[in-house]
């Protein structure tokens, strides 16, 4: 029962979900690529071996609103596997762990990329310290599992540092526009707040999400210029 009800902390990948309601042509549209800042990016293996196997409610979310340990018990997160860890959609947020120069001084990649995460399976809320905001994904980086032989795609992708982007808004709240918009590793709404969060028959795992902030927030993305309701895409200009 535990496993069945850990899917209430699942939330779309990104704009490029699949299972996002939307017609053929009505895919993935980026606002624009006017005036918008590239790099280069990869994902950090790194991370995924630092990873626990299994995180509680209390662990993931953190205490619920008003005390207590309720979520302790009920909700139980499991390592995924590294190739639905890795996999990169367009439109999701990335984020790069702070003070790790020293690990990827001697790693040819890191001269020209950004070692950053797209995933925030098993990583527990009191850690968001440790992160700040890498950029939104703007191409993708599907990987496969691993047959023992090696990659077979290219693993490196692109994010947006500057300009305007697309994001799916999975904070369960509606984001109007001018409203400033901020990272957070699990939906606010899994942590006992009002009505059920979202669920999707195909569970992956977490992925990093959106909610709004205050003006004091040190994990602000940047600012809304479109209103969205829970669970539809929005354009966002990156501060």
């Amino acid at each position: 029962m535990a496993g069945a009800m850990s899917r209430d902390f699942q939330s779309f990948a990104g704009p490029g979900d699949r299972d996002l309601p939307m017609t053929e042509i009505e895919g993935y549209q980026p606002v624009s690529r006017i005036g918008e800042i590239v790099m280069n990016a990869f994902i950090d293996s790194y991370e995924f071996a630092s990873l626990k196997d299994q995180l509680t409610g209390s662990e993931m979310a953190g205490p619920r609103p008003g005390g207590g340990d309720a979520n302790a018990q009920v909700f139980t997160e499991y390592k995924p596997m590294f190739h639905e860890w890795a996999t990169v959609q367009p439109g999701m947020i990335t984020l790069a762990r702070k003070k790790k120069t020293a690990v990827f001084r001697q790693y040819v990649a890191a001269e020209t990329a950004v070692p950053v995460i797209a995933c925030a399976a098993c990583i527990p809320v009191a850690q968001e310290k440790d992160y700040f905001f890498s950029g939104v994904a703007r191409s993708k980086s599907i990987r496969s599992p691993d047959d023992g032989v090696g990659p077979t795609t290219d693993e490196f992708f692109t994010v947006s540092l500057g300009g305007m982007v697309t994001v799916l808004n999975t904070s369960g709240v509606q984001i109007h526009p001018g409203d400033l918009v901020e990272w957070c590793l699990i939906n606010p709404r899994a942590q006992g707040g009002p009505g059920p969060t979202q669920k999707r028959l195909k569970a992956g795992p977490r992925r990093i999400g959106i909610r709004t902030a205050s003006v004091s927030s040190p994990k602000i993305v940047g600012r809304a210029l479109s209103f969205a309701k829970s669970g539809e895409t929005l354009d966002l200009l990156l501060k």
